[in-house]
């Protein structure tokens, strides 16, 4: 038997085809995967998105040798041209797939279309995204049937594949792939129910746009942070458990962090440096203890939410029950399971017994959790994920500097001043509503908001934007902040918001610069009509 009947042979039950854990090298590391790759495999990693598609066999035959699996990109334009979605070259795109997935058959299984669209194209419109994708799809399949053909995005910009989606890409994708990074960062100061949104929202789009496909599985082919200035690698390192945690918890299939090894996109990687004796990370100890502790077939056992705010994510991981926890940002907690438990920290993987568990913003791995205890964290999955309250059935959810959020959520840090918000230092601010009123639907809602002048001789003003069907939405030209020390109300009547929290928010002000931002916010409403 051939090396490739015993590797096609092998991979058609391949155990490790399910395990979540991965990582997306940038170009110039995927150009020197063998300087990285047995390195990285001791984390247990065994995917790993991007190869070197001018070498395919020397990328792929170092890949496999530290058993990892690979996944690709269909990403291609004529020489000579400004890279963009080949809508006018068909033909050749679909002699380029042939080509290179006759080369890879076997070995590589998974293929998303372009990287994050409409990025990296100088086409932005999700029509012509929706052609290359029917395209790649009849010619992969005509390949090899059992190829996965995966649907993309920019971030969670779930805008543009609804668009792609009714130009006809609907059935024409195997899996949809996104790169929450944006989201990911908002998670560190709190918004981990918007980040908890991803999937759902996801599953809203399929079942609207392509029902047939509703439940394809959804996988993350990049998300990351780097390790510079302010962003210290103790911040990586939570980072990359919340993301795990968090994408595994709403049932994403496979995650792949961005990356490895430190690239040309900056201070990425699990090791800081551009070849594997550089030192590692406390990120490459994180993830090590991560596959150690939940093993390549993790199931998701539901969560517990302390107080409303402290966050308890349960698995069936590789030797029982394990619970991944922390503390909401600026604050701290307690956890007992009546119990004598085994707590980790992933930073550095030092174990120690207790049986309270003190949780701070750094999420600790718990093992030895009672069995019983997971009948009431499954049963929580069945249930909205609460953002302070459950706001599924409101008619209305609000912000104010007095009350705080009720459904609704500023993004940032503000002093309050004379009862209000003081937006004098930052040029514009977003909201984000719980997911749980709105996300997806395209709902009629009203938007109030109760403002003033930080100085009533000074003045102040915004556009106004939000998530929309057709994408980010303006139009309502230049607001000005009525003259005066009183407070104003300003109303936004909306036909058609399509909240997915693209970037994490869904509607935003944006003054241009702080020469025109010196108001106040005492509160926001927002309506369904």
């Amino acid at each position: 038997m051939t090396h490739l009947m015993l590797l096609l042979a092998f991979l058609a039950q391949d155990p490790l085809d399910e395990s979540p854990w991965g990582l997306a090298p940038s170009h110039s590391a995927s150009w020197g995967i063998s300087s990285w790759a047995p390195t990285l495999a001791e984390t247990g990693v065994r995917w790993i998105r991007g190869f070197n598609q001018a070498e395919p066999d020397k990328a792929l035959g170092v890949a496999e040798k530290s058993s990892y699996r690979v996944s690709g990109i269909l990403a291609w334009s004529p020489k000579g041209s400004k890279f963009s979605f080949p809508v006018n070259n068909l033909p050749e795109w679909e002699a380029w797939i042939t080509e290179l997935l006759t080369k890879t058959k076997g070995r590589v299984k998974y293929w998303e279309v372009w990287n994050e669209p409409p990025n990296f194209s100088e086409s932005k419109d999700p029509r012509d995204y929706a052609k290359i994708v029917v395209s790649a799809y009849a010619t992969a399949k005509k390949v090899d049937p059992t190829i996965q053909v995966g649907l993309a995005a920019q971030s969670v910009n779930l805008n543009f594949l609804a668009q792609a989606l009714e130009a006809g890409a609907a059935g024409h994708f195997d899996y949809v792939t996104v790169h929450p990074y944006e989201v990911m960062d908002m998670m560190e100061k709190g918004w981990e129910a918007q980040y908890m949104s991803i999937v759902p929202t996801i599953r809203k789009l399929l079942a609207d746009k392509s029902p047939t496909k509703t439940d394809v599985p959804i996988i993350i082919t990049e998300c990351g942070t780097t390790v510079e200035k302010q962003f210290t690698q103790e911040r990586q390192a939570d980072q990359l458990v919340k993301v795990f945690t968090l994408s595994l918890a709403q049932g994403v299939k496979r995650i792949h962090w961005f990356e490895g090894i430190d690239g040309d996109s900056g201070p990425f990687g699990l090791i800081a440096g551009s070849n594997e004796k550089a030192p590692k990370r406390l990120s490459f100890t994180a993830m090590t203890q991560l596959v150690k502790v939940l093993g390549h077939s993790p199931k998701r056992a539901g969560w517990w939410v302390k107080d409303g705010k402290h966050f308890a994510f349960a698995f069936e991981g590789a030797e029982g029950p394990v619970v991944v926890a922390w503390a909401v940002y600026g604050a701290t907690s307690q956890l007992s399971f009546g119990a004598r438990l085994r707590i980790v920290n992933p930073r550095t993987g030092a174990t120690h017994e207790a049986e309270t568990v003190d949780l701070t913003n750094a999420p600790v791995l718990i093992l030895g959790v009672p069995a019983l205890r997971l009948t009431e964290s499954r049963a929580a999955m069945s249930k909205p994920f609460p953002w302070g309250g459950d706001y599924t059935n409101a008619k209305e959810v609000s912000w104010s500097a007095e009350a705080g959020a009720k459904g609704l959520h500023p993004w940032g840090e503000a002093r309050v001043v004379d009862g209000g918000r003081d937006q004098t230092a930052t040029p514009g601010q977003s909201f984000t509503v719980d997911p749980n009123f709105l996300s997806y639907t395209p709902t009629p809602i009203k938007i109030t908001m109760l403002l003033k002048r930080a100085k009533p001789d000074k003045g102040a003003g915004f556009n106004f934007g939000y998530e929309a069907v057709s994408g980010f939405k303006g139009g309502f030209g230049w607001y000005n902040v009525p003259e005066g020390a009183e407070w104003a109300t300003k109303t936004w009547t909306l036909k058609d918001p399509q909240f997915t929290g693209k970037f994490g928010y869904h509607f935003s002000v944006n003054s241009d610069s702080t020469e025109h931002s010196a108001y106040l916010i005492k509160s926001v409403t927002v309506t369904k009509e």
